[in-house]
């Protein structure tokens, strides 16, 4: 790194790392729930976790795994690849203009 280039401030990594280790919980603790792992793919959590935490940080990432497992909604497919959704967890179709 050049002596011109900005550094990153250590509050904004303090912040990154804060909410990489609350998703990894949250990930980590539905991996422990799911039945079946191995069908789990963690890139649904690279999708999925920036968006829980922004809107939970402030739970229990556990909890909040125990509580919301099951009902992931359209993300689903990210965390399920090539598994049908379940009811209700489908997105929204829209068919052609008539």
């Amino acid at each position: 790194m050049s002596t011109s280039e900005p550094t990153t401030s250590p509050a904004r990594n303090h912040a990154l790392a804060e909410a990489l280790a609350w998703i990894s919980k949250f990930a980590h603790a539905w991996k422990a729930i799911e039945p079946a792992p191995h069908s789990l793919s963690i890139d649904g959590f690279i999708i999925w976790g920036p968006v829980l935490y922004e809107k939970h940080r402030d739970e229990d990432p556990v909890e909040l795994a125990a509580r919301l497992y099951g009902r992931s909604g359209e993300y689903s497919r990210y965390l399920y690849p090539g598994r049908p959704p379940k009811t209700g967890d489908a997105l929204p179709t829209f068919g052609p203009k008539v």
